[in-house]
């Protein structure tokens, strides 16, 4: 399938209106009453689904989602139901595309979104690689990765009868959380030098260093009064005998 063979869903014909509330199989018959010719006997087959996804993204950004019928054979209309967790994805409106030729549309709920595809007038049923797409939201980061998986497909040839494949691929998507802005650090504070004095009052040296120094051999006040006292008494006695020794 050639990219410019695909349309947006958006991009109906002029009968969108009527032809919106019209079932899967109501587009079938339109179609089969329009070409005027005997259906088919074969049922649609499909050798397989492929479903692809944009690996690794951050919240917010889109998910590109591809959705491709491998192999298809006498496929008149399809229905593809995408599911995804509503916490981790949301659909973008709009945004699916589909073979052109046809009338398409999109059916959303919680956790899924389904595209329908049908042709019309002398459009031919779809054959070989068919390819279908659509784009999701990333809305918040999860554990590990997201799953996105193709819960249904369901194939309708031209006479109505359908082949449908449950859980049929699935796609595996990285969400990575918003960066965080790192907060700017606050300067410690810077000690203030006083003019003419000490910047540190701890480096102030106490008078009395070494071994004599009072705070470190733990001689006190009150020791030091004592031998003040004892030398004072001392004294006084020198001074008796010196005036006794006088009289005599």
């Amino acid at each position: 399938m050639r990219k410019k063979d695909r349309v947006p869903l958006h991009d109906h014909t002029p009968h969108r209106r009527r032809l919106r509330t019209a079932v899967l199989t109501g587009a079938v018959a339109l179609g089969l009453s329009l070409l005027g010719a005997s259906p088919a006997l074969a049922a649609p087959t499909t050798a397989s689904v492929a479903l692809t996804a944009t690996p690794s993204v951050t919240v917010g950004d889109t998910v590109d989602v591809g959705i491709g019928l491998v192999g298809a054979a006498d496929v008149y209309a399809y229905e593809v139901t995408l599911s995804y967790d509503p916490a981790l994805f949301s659909y973008v409106a709009d945004s699916a595309t589909a073979p052109a030729g046809g009338y398409d549309t999109v059916k959303e709920s919680a956790g899924s979104v389904t595209l329908v595809h049908s042709r019309l007038g002398t459009s031919p049923s779809l054959g070989g690689d068919v390819a279908a797409s659509l784009q999701l939201t990333a809305l918040a980061s999860g554990s590990g990765s997201a799953a996105l998986n193709a819960a249904s497909v369901t194939l309708v040839d031209p006479a109505g009868e359908t082949t449908t494949l449950t859980d049929a691929a699935t796609a595996a998507v990285t969400i990575a959380p918003l960066a965080s802005e790192t907060p700017t650090p606050t300067p410690s504070p810077t000690a203030t030098t006083t003019p003419g004095g000490n910047t540190d009052p701890a480096s102030t040296t106490t008078a009395g260093s070494g071994s004599g120094s009072l705070a470190a051999t733990g001689f006190g006040i009150g020791a030091l009064l004592i031998v003040a006292a004892a030398a004072v008494a001392a004294g006084v006695l020198v001074l008796l005998r010196r005036r006794t020794a006088g009289s005599r």
